[in-house]
């Protein structure tokens, strides 16, 4: 088995006559202009002329980039199997075959798929969507984990149950998701530091031979957020808690690197490129946003409050009783969203609100179910000292289980509901 690092969570494996490409996130900017590539993508559109298979572990951005495969020469995707997991809305099957790719076959869980003479995939769903990928041969188990929160020993024991020892760990190793306040450093240097205890976890009970860090080679890239980059992770760091701490062998892949799973590994000069990309990061131009007007977003954000309406009509009351109070950075102004009352005009303090954001960030999670999620992950906002950012959160959660055909009863456990959630958390029951 070869593997052919193309960037961040993408690479190809390449097994007999298969070449199956991860995730492929070539280009542009993710997650509503929050995220960049921290490197140059070397696989070209031209490069998929001898691919067989894509698979797609959920549906961030970072990982299905529509702009992206739409680039895809027609004449390939009509050669090419989607991979993806089987699920209730069927939305990624769809768009591959409106896009005309071979065949979008959708993976049951715990069950192995044949994708070649001697390559199986095995595919299970995970947490808030996402899901990871075990690709076994007669000889060899690599486990690809991209996004999935895999923190605690309970965890790692159970994955590690179900699907035994793996030769070659796939994981990530930054944090991707906010984290503090524009001065709290140490909030996101101890947060890195969780992200290599996570390894630690995974490690101790799937018992890699080879450890790939993967799926944190980006940069917050908006004027927004640039903040979040100072605390995060760097390579070589991770490269020595891998090999000096857990006693794994470290695979470090810069983008266009091949390794063949048998074989050694030096990561010297995939750490030094990545090294110097890291150090260019506060020279590159960070994005800018235009304001969105007040009467836009008044507009949008009424029109996503009767959404989630009528999503979920038998919520009505719970969803009437949200409320969050926003203060909007370019306006200067304050408002109130409500799920009874809309988006309003609502004068207070900005110090006493729940979220403190761009009129363009805002806007984006008004006409997108998935908005508050995409702004969770890519940070362009403040929480003030004297808000409550989970009455506005519970807005973008609504929308998101809403966006996967999901119920929202999880969201609003009742009294017995959170007992025995409590129960079981002192039992160490259950995830």
């Amino acid at each position: 088995m070869k593997i052919t690092f193309v960037n961040h969570a993408s690479f190809i494996i390449e097994y007999g006559a298969v070449r199956l490409i991860c995730d492929p996130w070539m280009e542009g900017t993710a997650f509503d202009n929050g995220w960049a590539l921290l490197s140059r993508t070397r696989l070209q559109y031209e490069d998929f002329k001898d691919i067989t298979h894509i698979w797609f572990s959920h549906e961030h951005p970072d990982h299905f980039a529509p702009p992206n495969l739409l680039k895809i020469p027609l004449e390939y995707r009509k050669r090419i199997t989607v991979l993806f997991q089987e699920t209730t809305d069927r939305k990624v099957a769809g768009f591959c075959k409106k896009q005309e790719f071979k065949e979008q076959v959708e993976l049951k869980k715990d069950t192995y798929y044949a994708v070649g003479s001697g390559l199986e995939i095995r595919c299970d769903p995970y947490t808030d969507g996402d899901s990871y990928a075990v690709f076994r041969t007669a000889t060899h188990t690599l486990l690809n984990l991209n996004d999935c929160v895999v923190d605690t020993a309970e965890k790692a024991s159970r994955l590690a149950h179900s699907i035994g020892k793996v030769d070659v760990l796939f994981t990530q190793f930054g944090y991707a998701n906010k984290v503090g306040n524009t001065n709290d450093v140490d909030l996101r240097l101890a947060a890195s530091k969780e992200k290599l205890e996570r390894i630690r976890q995974q490690t101790a009970f799937l018992e890699p031979k080879a450890v790939v860090p993967f799926a944190s080679f980006i940069h917050f890239c908006h004027t927004e957020n640039a903040y979040m980059n100072k605390g995060a992770n760097r390579i070589d760091a991770v490269d020595t808690f891998v090999q000096q701490e857990l006693g794994k062998q470290c695979v470090v892949l810069y983008p266009g690197d091949t390794w063949s799973i048998e074989g050694p590994h030096d990561p010297t000069d995939a750490i030094q490129r990545y090294s110097r990309d890291f150090a260019e990061v506060d020279a590159r131009s960070l994005l800018t946003s235009d304001p969105v007007d007040i009467g836009t977003l008044k507009k949008n954000g009424d029109a996503f409050v009767q959404t989630l309406l009528a999503g979920y009509p038998t919520y009505r009351n719970k969803i009437h009783a949200l409320g969050a109070l926003i203060h909007v950075t370019d306006h200067g102004n304050t408002f109130s969203l409500s799920g009874k009352e809309g988006f309003r005009e609502h004068s207070v303090d900005p110090k006493t609100c729940d979220v403190s954001l761009g009129s363009e960030a805002l806007n984006y999670c008004f006409s997108q179910l998935w908005g508050g999620d995409t702004l969770n992950v890519n940070a362009r906002f403040q929480i003030p000292e004297g808000g409550q950012y989970r009455n506005f959160r519970m807005f973008g959660a609504v929308a998101s289980q809403l966006n996967r055909k999901e119920d929202i009863a999880e969201l609003f456990p009742t009294t017995i509901d959170r007992a025995i959630a409590k129960t079981k958390r002192i039992l160490g029951i259950g995830s």
